[in-house]
Order: C-alpha cells, then sequence, then structure tokens
C-alpha cells in the first residue's frame, strides 16, 4: 500500500447518507446489535446506539449488563435491550441482526473475550465494528488468539473494521509477530490492516482510514479539539455502526463515518463552543 495513495473529501453530511425512501419502513435501515458497557459504563452503549440511529440506522439493540438495563432503556428508549451471555444465543441474533459493534466499555474478562470471540467467529460473515476494550483484547495474551480469527474472516471476504485511538493502536502493533518497532499513526495502522487484512480507522486529531486494495483516506480538513472528549469515541464507532446498517460497504462507512464525526462536532462547536463539548452533543448534530 503505497502512502502516496492519500485522498480527502469535501462532502457535506446530508450528501453521505443514504436517501430515504417515501414507501420504506425500520426495516429498510438495518438493524443493528451494538456489544457495549460495563458496570459504571452504561453511557458508552447510549452514546454508541444514540449515534446510530442519528446516522439513519432502522433498529439498534444493545447487549449490556443487567445493571445497564434500566439506564439505557430510560436514555435510548428507541432501543432494544438484550442481556450479556449472548453467547449460546447467537443463532436467534444472528437472524436478526445485519451488522455488529463491539468494545466500549465492556471490560476485558474472560466473559468479554468470550463474547467478542463470538461476535468474529459467530456472525455470520457480517460486517463488525471493534473498537475499545474490544482492542484491547485482541492485543492481549488471552486474547491474541482473536487476530488470527479475524485474517481468517477476511479471507472468507469478511470485512472487521478497527477504530483505535494511537494508545489502543501502539498495543495491537506490539501483540503482533513482526510488527515494525515503532512508526507514525498513518504506517503503523497501514501494517495493522495490511497484517490483519482488516480496515484500520486511526484516530487522532486527523484520522486515517486504511484498508488493503482501497485509496487511504485522511481527514484533516475538519474537526476540532472540543472532540476531545470521554464517549466521542463510542459515538464515531456508532456512526460507522449505523452506515453499515444501511448498506454502506466497509471501506466507504468507515470513510464517511469519520467524516461525519468531524462535520457533526465542527456543527456542535459553533452552537456551543468548544470549551465543555461532549460527545453526546456530537451525536446530537450529526442531523
Amino acid at each position: 500500500m503505497e502512502r502516496s495513495k492519500i485522498i480527502h473529501l469535501n462532502k457535506t453530511i446530508a450528501e453521505m447518507l443514504p436517501a430515504r425512501k417515501a414507501d420504506s419502513h425500520k426495516g429498510s435501515y438495518g438493524k443493528a446489535f451494538i456489544y457495549s458497557g460495563g458496570y459504571g459504563s452504561a453511557g458508552c452503549a447510549v452514546l454508541a446506539g444514540k449515534a446510530a440511529y442519528r446516522t439513519g440506522a432502522g433498529m439498534v439493540k444493545i447487549a449490556s449488563p443487567d445493571c445497564n438495563r434500566i439506564i439505557i432503556q430510560t436514555a435510548l428508549p428507541e432501543a432494544l435491550y438484550d442481556p450479556c451471555g449472548f453467547t449460546g444465543r447467537m443463532k436467534r441474533i444472528n437472524a436478526w441482526a445485519d451488522v455488529y459493534m463491539a468494545g466500549p466499555g465492556t471490560g476485558t474478562g474472560k466473559e468479554q473475550i468470550r463474547e467478542i470471540d463470538t461476535l468474529i467467529n459467530g456472525s455470520s460473515g457480517k460486517p463488525l465494528v471493534l473498537d475499545a476494550d474490544a482492542i484491547t483484547i485482541i492485543s492481549s495474551d488471552a486474547g491474541r488468539f482473536l487476530q488470527e480469527d479475524i485474517k481468517r474472516q477476511a479471507g472468507l471476504g469478511r470485512r472487521i473494521i478497527l477504530t483505535p485511538h494511537e494508545g489502543e493502536l501502539h498495543r495491537l502493533v506490539k501483540s503482533l509477530s513482526n510488527a515494525p518497532v515503532d512508526g507514525d499513526r498513518l504506517s503503523l495502522g497501514m501494517w495493522v490492516s495490511e497484517h490483519l487484512q482488516c480496515t484500520v480507522v486511526a484516530k487522532g486529531p486527523d484520522t486515517y482510514v486504511i484498508t488493503p486494495g482501497e485509496d487511504i483516506y485522511h481527514n484533516d480538513d475538519c474537526g476540532n479539539p472540543g472532540m476531545a472528549t470521554a464517549g466521542s469515541g463510542d459515538v464515531l464507532a456508532g456512526i460507522i455502526t449505523g452506515l453499515l446498517a444501511q448498506g454502506v460497504p466497509a471501506h466507504q462507512a468507515a470513510v464517511y463515518g469519520v467524516r461525519i464525526h468531524a462535520l457533526a462536532g465542527d456543527a456542535a462547536a459553533a452552537a456551543l463552543g468548544e470549551h465543555g463539548l461532549m460527545a453526546g452533543d456530537i451525536a446530537g448534530f450529526i442531523r
């Protein structure tokens, strides 16, 4: 993959969101299954689910521990709820879901490793976004076996999207065999993308989207420092998931998702100011 193949976009949010048909219904815009939130982290699930809905997903189901059920269904009553421990229910879940997302706030214990394993290997090749704790899991000694599973899924034609920030990207690189010792975010993201044959959204003040065989997208003309706030990444993962639910191809969903996220952040900052900007504001301004 050549560094020279770097593209930029000049599209508005309206131009990137899939069109809505007059005779459509909620099933027309896809069903997203989101595994997010551990004890004390229900907000991650709410932000991701809200962003998927604001981007246009028809239905969102959130799998989270029972301690989060009331919080999620109060903060986001549009979302369906599913308890954790869904490994034994994957056949039923997979009959419902069109796309999966996992990782924000889930934790990284044995149960979470088992659930991430189930989503990678038991979801019939459907698009999957792995964020936050899911990336930490596949970078850990206990979850490193999942790296081979991701590569195997890519060999079957499936596209998995990883959305690491710089710290997560460095941890992931260090866990991979024959990885470079160091490098900038672009070069490391390229290496991970090629090694795992997945799409990598290398997040930062300027974000890169890297997919084997595709031009690299560089988002450096929108976004602002107010977006450096807790939960911003959960919103981005939810936006990408919402686009995937509507049938947008994986690389394009990641590219459009990054730009929609940045433009929504700019709109929020213009209305509210950069200081005190919260992740929920970004989700709100997608519209």
